[in-house]
């Protein structure tokens, strides 16, 4: 038997949030959000000063151009959360307290925390995975003469980034750990969790994450943190300043097919004593399939033709950008996941045991590992009925891009 005294400190003490804003000409009550936080545990240089100063920089480049005359047509927001460390609660407290506002007008939120010299870590909501992996594609890597596409694609799987069968890089799945938390899982806000990671640092939250030490055994140079503004600063540019928003849900269908294969294996694997059937979602996700191939060709269209230029086309336009970025809130139904109801996105969530980790189709396949069967049903049941709305809503997304056609 282990006795052990645990003493906390009980205080209250401020936490302060620096926001700042370049507003949009076209579309101001549309925000693309870009957050990292700046506390840190002592010293902190990787973590988050390196993030912190890749938002900074991106924050002064886009400054620039803005006296050069550039403009967004949406809402650039930049955001330094503290108290970060604290359990992400000044993300948190902002997102519940603009939580209507953030609903109606977040296009996207973007977040970078710290970043190093390793691998480039592309993570978040697989409807933006082809938009990250055009961004990349423009990017150069610093040291390595090819693009961060090209350095990914050859590092394959031996990153934490998973490749696809198709052409494009297939982006991890957010879990939690960071200031996208309250955004994905409690807003259903489309996510990007991007930065370089650091090799082996060992220095992780502790007395030796210092500017000598980053400057020495990191990205000594910075050309890992210039990268990453460059990432971006171009993400932000053409989010802001998009025609129709590049989100793209033939990947998402192919993304949760995946996953249901997992859960699948899973469910063969605990050897249930009850019957428990998927194929009514493969149906289903088949129809997402087709109704994500039916926008995209009717999108190519638009675009190669230039067929959406006229006054009424713009106004279509802003309706079908609204349908495009409203798409992730539908897989928050009303009700929370079991035993955890903060948390409501019925595709990625942290994993109850699994720290930061990300456990996607949570309240399923959290029930099947538990063996809790009423409960993997009722939860099937849920994602039926969200998937069930996503596939109407991208149904109407491609309707809404035909009326906006001359």
């Amino acid at each position: 038997m282990v006795r052990v005294k645990v003493s906390f400190e009980w205080s209250v003490k401020p936490v302060y949030d620096v926001i700042a804003r370049i507003e949009g000409t076209e579309y101001p009550n549309e925000w693309v959000l870009y957050g990292n936080h700046h506390d840190a545990w002592v010293n902190g240089a990787t973590d988050p000063v390196s993030g912190a100063g890749v938002l900074l920089e991106t924050a002064r480049s886009l400054g620039e151009l803005i006296k050069q005359g550039w403009s967004p047509k949406r809402t650039i927001i930049f955001a330094l959360w503290d108290a970060e460390e604290w359990g992400l609660v000044g993300s948190t407290e902002w997102v519940e307290k603009h939580a209507a506002e953030l609903q109606q007008k977040a296009v996207a939120y973007l977040n970078s925390d710290s970043t190093g010299k390793g691998p480039l870590r592309l993570e978040g909501c697989h409807s933006l995975g082809k938009f990250i992996n055009e961004v990349v594609r423009e990017v150069p890597d610093p040291k390595r003469g090819k693009s961060l596409w090209q350095v990914l694609k050859a590092q394959g799987s031996s990153t934490q980034t998973e490749v696809s069968a198709e052409a494009d890089i297939r982006i991890v799945a957010l879990g939690s750990g960071s200031d996208y938390t309250a955004f994905l899982d409690h807003l259903g806000i489309a996510a990007l969790n991007l930065n370089f990671a650091s090799e082996g640092s060992g220095v992780y939250h502790s007395i030796y994450d210092t500017f000598h030490w980053y400057t020495q055994f990191s990205d000594s140079d910075f050309l890992y943190g210039r990268a990453l503004s460059q990432v971006m600063g171009i993400s932000l540019m053409r989010l802001a300043n998009a025609d129709v928003l590049p989100f793209d849900y033939g990947s998402l269908a192919e993304a949760i097919t995946s996953y249901v294969d997992e859960i699948e294996v899973l469910y063969e694997k605990v050897r249930a004593p009850q019957k428990f059937s998927l194929a009514a979602l493969r149906r289903e996700l088949q129809t997402l399939r087709r109704a994500a191939g039916a926008y995209e060709k009717t999108l190519q269209m638009a675009c190669s033709h230039n067929r959406y230029r006229s006054t009424d086309g713009f106004a279509k336009l802003s309706e079908l950008n609204r349908l495009l970025y409203q798409m992730e809130r539908l897989f928050l139904p009303e009700k929370g996941l079991p035993r955890r109801e903060w948390f409501k996105h019925r595709l990625y969530a942290p994993g109850v045991l699994t720290g930061y980790d990300a456990k996607t189709m949570p309240g399923i396949r959290e029930a099947i590992e538990q063996g809790s069967w009423e409960e993997a049903r009722r939860e099937l049941a849920v994602f039926q009925g969200v998937l069930a709305r996503v596939i109407q809503q991208t149904v109407d997304c491609e309707r809404k891009l035909r009326l906006a056609l001359d």
